[in-house]
């Protein structure tokens, strides 16, 4: 999925239905679940939260996948 940029990330956090203190947990979440993810290690940081925030609002990174990847990191 192509990347938000910076102004259109701004506006859908904006519109979200999500709360934008959520989208920052599940943002934050979801890279902790990434962490040993080659895409996501190769990353410098800032390029890395903006891509965690566009994958929570795009809908790529959701609760559910959260959860899994979760259960995944903890099962290694």
């Amino acid at each position: 999925m192509a990347q938000l940029t910076d102004r259109h990330l701004r506006e859908a956090v904006a519109s979200s239905a999500i709360c934008r203190y959520e989208i920052v947990k599940m943002a934050l979440d979801w890279i902790f679940v990434n962490k040993y993810n080659e895409e996501f290690r190769k990353l410098p940081q800032t390029e890395l939260i903006n891509r965690a925030l566009n994958d929570v609002v795009t809908g790529v990174a959701t609760l559910e996948k959260i959860e899994e990847l979760r259960k995944k990191v903890k099962d290694n």
